[in-house]
């Protein structure tokens, strides 16, 4: 009788070693009710900036893996910038990544951080696009030229940027989806 009482009790305790075993198992391998979104960065491998002043229209364009091209503007003016972003990693399909930019307005940002063109002022255009909170992204920007100097100005694509309001890389937050440093030149 006490061997068939032990009997069964291995097989109550080897049942409930299996039923949490399995139960484990199906649990860590469900799906999560609620699944962090994940962004995949878009695959942009060329960048285009058109400048318009009057009716001179100028397109600079930087290529994934070539130096991006000096950018001359003269003295004086005011251009209008548009910037235009691409995966064009195929040749045969180049994808124009804009549109989804636009469309994802509150994720990103633009940025135009400066160095040695203190005669360069660039602010955000009337046409620009802006997201929810109101704050112009700079895809459409203005830039007003002074005296005469050369310089830099690195372009940030940013995603999910913490403070549109910054001034630097580091205070805006985000990831970069591309970072081009164009040389510039006022004459």
């Amino acid at each position: 009788m006490i061997n068939k009482l032990k009997i069964a009790y291995s097989e109550y305790a080897l049942k409930i070693f299996f039923t949490l075993l399995a139960s484990s198992v199906i649990y860590s391998c469900s799906n999560d009710d609620d699944p962090e979104d994940i962004h995949e960065h878009e695959n942009i491998t060329r960048v285009s900036i058109v400048f318009e002043e009057g009716t001179n229209s100028e397109t600079f364009t930087w290529n994934d893996g070539s130096t991006p091209p000096s950018i001359t503007l003269d003295v004086d003016k005011v251009y209008t910038a548009s910037i235009y972003f691409y995966d064009a990693s195929n040749p045969n399909d180049i994808e124009d990544i804009t549109p989804e930019i636009r469309e994802e307005v509150n994720e990103h940002y633009i940025l135009y951080e400066k160095a040695g063109v203190s005669n360069l002022t660039i602010t955000s255009s009337a046409s620009d696009v802006s997201g929810s909170d109101g704050i112009p992204i700079n895809m459409v920007t203005d830039w007003s030229t002074g005296g005469s100097e050369s310089g830099n100005v690195v372009v940030h694509l940013i995603h999910e940027p913490t403070n549109k309001n910054g001034t630097t890389r580091a205070s805006v937050g985000g990831a970069n989806d591309v970072e081009i440093n164009f040389p510039v030149t006022i004459q």
